[in-house]
């Protein structure tokens, strides 16, 4: 990420929630709310991306958009999507059993602590971002309780999470817990990515939970999408947002301790989440882990 530019990834996803949003054949695999929003925060960016929203919009765009996706990283796109719709039902089903706060790190322009704040009027709610992502995203929100929904600007890549700064915002670390970082890890370096853990056991409570993502790496030891170009490579490195880390899942379930790993969802669990998808290509390399403490 550019210093003073939001994330490019970020603004990359919003659009592909719109394009899909607006397909016949995906549509239902996002929210109108999901989509309204990130058409919001592509609006209000930049001409560039008012130019991406057109674009997207457009039904003979999405014949470019599927070739796009073909020679990229096959499947990203469903990929990102069944992502977001996993990780959205496991939030909801930790709220409906008892957990009273969410804090997404690296949240991006996802909509999901805005949605859930809607649903879940007990519940309380945090994002962690850079803060040249969260500018822009605040700016795009409506009118939201900011007694139950906070922001906190932060660079991870830079500086440990600022406990301080959490509690401040009111966070109480006696309350049970669900903590979320979504296609965040794999941007920060090994030791980052320790201290964050370390960190959030000390802020959790007993029943916490953790769900995050991670690249799993590949025999040869390069972190990256199966079947993803080397366009998609210098794309990443040039915007400054490189794959700095990826692990296996036998190598996680020691890094993350006293976290205990529940379950993964890998692009096979992914596909069971919706009928129709036999036939279509979703990328691999990125897995979903649900932990407890």
């Amino acid at each position: 990420m550019q210093n003073e530019q939001p994330s490019s990834t970020a603004l990359l996803i919003a659009g592909s929630l719109v394009l899909l949003h607006h397909d016949p054949k995906h549509s239902a695999l996002v929210s109108k709310a999901s989509a309204d929003f990130c058409a919001e925060v592509l609006e209000t960016h930049s001409s560039q991306s008012r130019l991406l929203l057109k674009l997207v919009r457009q039904g003979w765009f999405r014949p470019i958009a599927k070739l796009i996706d073909r020679v990229t990283i096959p499947g990203i796109l469903l990929h990102y999507i069944l992502r977001k719709k996993c990780i959205n039902g496991l939030m909801r089903s930790a709220l409906i059993n008892g957990t009273t706060q969410v804090v997404i790190i690296g949240a991006g322009f996802d909509p999901l602590s805005f949605e859930l704040h809607q649903d879940f009027p007990a519940a309380r709610f945090w994002e962690i971002d850079h803060p040249a992502t969260q500018r822009h995203k605040v700016r795009a929100l409506p009118k939201t309780d900011v007694e139950r929904l906070h922001f906190i600007a932060a660079d991870l890549n830079a500086a440990a999470l600022d406990k301080k700064a959490l509690i401040k915002c009111s966070f109480d670390p006696a309350q049970r817990t669900c903590w979320i970082a979504e296609g965040l890890l794999m941007y920060l370096p090994v030791n980052i990515v320790s201290s964050l853990m370390k960190t959030l056991t000390s802020l959790s409570a007993l029943g916490s939970r953790f769900v995050f993502t991670f690249m799993e790496q590949q025999s040869d030891g390069r972190i990256r999408f199966d079947s993803q170009s080397k366009l998609v490579d210098w794309w990443l490195r040039g915007r400054g947002e490189p794959f700095l880390w990826g692990t296996t899942r036998s190598e996680l379930v020691d890094l993350v301790r006293p976290w205990r790993v529940i379950r993964f969802f890998d692009r096979n669990d992914l596909r069971k989440m919706e009928s129709g998808l036999t036939d279509e290509p979703i990328a691999r390399g990125e897995v979903i882990c649900l932990a407890e403490i």
